[in-house]
């Protein structure tokens, strides 16, 4: 989906886009926000603005402050197979029922 250059600048931009939404929602200035997160105005502001030299850490910082981090414990989650998954769980290994009965 975000492949290239162009999606991954959109991605960005639609995360800084959502990060305004949400600060405003809780009304709260750039530089009030910037503060909790330990940044200054400016380096907030280019977060907003989908800036990809921002640290993951900054983001989550921010998504933890908006109570969002739930999403991202499945960031690069690796993806379930259902059929693969029914196929390790049927082909588990058994313990055998009883003892073995002795030759004499």
């Amino acid at each position: 989906m975000f492949n290239n250059k162009n999606g991954i600048e959109s991605l960005l931009l639609l995360l800084g886009e959502r990060l305004r939404e949400a600060r405003l929602a809780r009304n709260e200035s750039q530089e009030l926000f910037a503060q909790r997160l330990g940044l200054t105005r400016q380096s907030y502001s280019r977060m907003e603005k989908g800036s990809p030299q921002t640290l993951i850490g900054n983001w989550l910082a921010a998504c933890s402050i908006l109570g969002r981090l739930d999403g991202w414990q499945e960031v690069l989650a690796p993806k379930e197979d259902l059929f693969a998954k029914f196929e390790k769980k049927s082909s588990k290994r058994q313990r055998a029922g009883g003892r073995r009965k002795k030759m004499t």
